[in-house]
């Protein structure tokens, strides 16, 4: 049985994406969000590839952050993780991928509206890279998830409608399934979210490798 104070380790997420703190927020277990930096995120023709170097890239760039002892400049009164306390960092990086075409976040509002004309009517994946580090050894473990989504036929007034309505040029795909997004999908298949970018089942097992159980 796992001892009492391995069970409250404290997770730190590496990201900026207010929908992977939403769904952290869910977990109910204490959480600090640090945003990486110092790297620049990759895309490979396998997508797979992509979101497992951009994930691990993530988590790494918050690690070395903490070795450099800027981590208490990072996050003010988490001082104690410059003296070996240990936790877990998590970094993840999600792409949608349709008719062999990688797409990550929009740089615009016509590239958003570009990717729906694209996803309309049809099926495509949503793949994520998660890769969990262990502060004290820097030891990481990392998976993928795919979840295939279909969107139903979407006119063009209702793809100009949805962009100007909701913030997407900080989502891959262009859509938000957390919020009016989810007007657009007809049938999800795998983990839901998954899409908003946390694969919660590969997620908890990579937890599990290092003794954490958010249910204890």
């Amino acid at each position: 049985m796992l001892e009492e104070e391995d069970n409250k380790k404290e997770l730190i997420l590496a990201s900026a994406s207010p929908r992977r703190k939403e769904i952290f927020d869910l977990f109910r277990v204490d959480f600090k969000v640090v945003k990486p930096g110092n790297f620049e995120e990759r895309q490979y023709k396998n997508p797979y590839k992509t979101v497992v170097w951009n994930s691990i890239a993530k988590t790494r760039s918050v690690y070395d952050c903490i070795r450099k002892q800027n981590f208490k400049k990072t996050v003010v009164g988490y001082n104690k993780y410059n003296k070996g306390r240990q936790f877990l960092i998590v970094g993840f990086d999600t792409i949608v991928y349709a008719g062999n075409k990688s797409m990550g976040k929009p740089l615009d509002r016509e590239q958003a509206i570009d990717f729906l004309k694209i996803l309309s009517g049809k099926t495509h994946r949503v793949i994520t890279g998660v890769c969990v580090l262990e502060s004290i050894s820097g030891k990481f473990v990392y998976d993928t998830e795919t979840t295939k989504v279909k969107f139903r036929k979407l006119s063009i007034d209702e793809i100009k409608m949805y962009v100007d309505r909701e913030n997407v040029l900080d989502k891959a795909g262009a859509y938000n399934v957390l919020g009016y997004g989810s007007l657009l999908v007809e049938k999800i298949s795998g983990c839901f979210y998954n899409i908003a970018g946390v694969p919660v089942t590969k997620f908890l097992g990579l937890l599990r490798e290092f003794g954490f159980n958010v249910f204890c």
